[in-house]
């Protein structure tokens, strides 16, 4: 087969495979484009570029270091051969033209979410959150969830472990997404998460985050000089000085780069929904169904992100609830919009099939 014929087969199977993710994030980077042209938001396309070839210049190395490890301990008489038999065992040629398009999509849907959500401020100024620590507060029982979940989580060593787990959620995003992106065994749950993952990060963390433009309980005395909070982040520091809390230096960050036009990796100011939260709930889901340390080690994880943001000041814990449900929901309208989009693309192709 000549080299164009390859190039055709690989950019029609990458098309059919990520269809619905491509129609979706391109229509969110139009959107986008559009709504930042409207209320004179600044785009960086370019903000996560190094980050993510970073990132996959790391995990390649470490496939084919894992690979040719394996060769090492085999020892078998033609090791080009063996190697080649390997990667066609494991399916990578069939995921790096399935996955790679998604990859380098990745970065620039990001860069436009931080961009996004560093504007928020421009779209709507923050004033939810007296509504949304009110509602938290009728949940709990009459108090604020901090407190209501400090005399179990109000201990040195345990913040300190919440505060290293909480910072671990990039890490399991992440490879999660990774993992699928570059996944070739189920195709409908593959194109199910990643239309889901888009979906949840656009419409949690840049369409609801400004509706309910909300800051969050360690900004609450600096945007409402409303001292609410101030003996959750009064304990944190304390704690810090023993077991290091660096949730407050990236709350530094946060609020230092708020100040500034133009986003900045990971900046932008938004506390309703989590997406914190969100992305682990659907870890989750995905992972419920292989069962064992899977499945159990992800509910964990979710639960100890959604106590360690409330914990740590980040978040309501109402948040997090929302975030949660809400998740749900959009998983389930992507597994009708996938399944709709399958049967699309089966009538199409008996339809060419029997014209010709």
């Amino acid at each position: 087969m000549s080299i164009a014929r390859l190039a055709v087969r690989g950019s029609s199977e990458a098309w059919r495979a990520n269809q619905l993710f491509f129609v979706t994030a391109i229509a969110y980077v139009l959107i986008a484009l559009v709504a930042a042209a409207h209320w004179g938001i600044v785009i960086n396309v370019k903000l996560y570029n190094k980050n993510f070839l970073f990132f996959g210049t790391v995990v390649t190395l470490a496939i084919f270091a894992m690979l040719l490890i394996r060769l090492i301990i085999e020892r078998p008489q033609q090791p080009l051969r063996a190697l080649k038999d390997l990667m066609l065992a494991y399916d990578l040629p069939d995921r790096i033209i399935v996955g790679l398009p998604v990859a380098l999509v990745l970065p620039i849907f990001f860069s436009m979410f931080t961009s996004i959500k560093g504007g928020i401020s421009k779209v709507q100024p923050f004033y939810a959150d007296t509504a949304l620590a009110a509602i938290d507060r009728t949940i709990h029982g009459g108090v604020d969830a901090w407190r209501f979940f400090h005399p179990v989580l109000g201990f040195g060593p345990l913040t300190f472990s919440l505060n290293v787990l909480y910072n671990l959620w990039f890490a399991a995003v992440f490879i999660v997404l990774f993992c699928v992106v570059f996944s070739t065994r189920n195709e409908r749950l593959r194109s199910q998460f990643l239309v889901t993952f888009v979906l949840t990060w656009v419409l949690l963390g840049n369409v609801l985050a400004a509706v309910f433009a909300s800051v969050g309980p360690a900004f609450l005395a600096i945007f409402y000089s409303d001292a609410t909070f101030s003996p959750l982040m009064d304990y944190l520091r304390t704690t810090s000085a023993t077991y290091p809390v660096s949730a407050l230096n990236t709350q530094s960050y946060l609020l230092a780069s708020s100040g500034l036009d133009g986003p900045r990796l990971g900046s932008g100011i938004s506390a309703f929904p989590s997406i914190h939260v969100a992305a682990a709930t659907l870890n989750a889901i995905y992972l419920w169904r292989f069962g064992g340390v899977l499945r159990w080690g992800s509910i964990a994880f979710l639960a100890a992100i959604q106590l360690g943001s409330v914990h740590l000041a980040w978040h309501y814990a109402v948040d997090g609830y929302a975030s949660m449900l809400i998740t749900l929901i959009i998983w389930i309208l992507a597994g009708w919009l996938q399944k709709a989009s399958t049967l699309t693309t089966d009538r199409y192709a008996r339809a060419a099939t029997d014209f010709g």
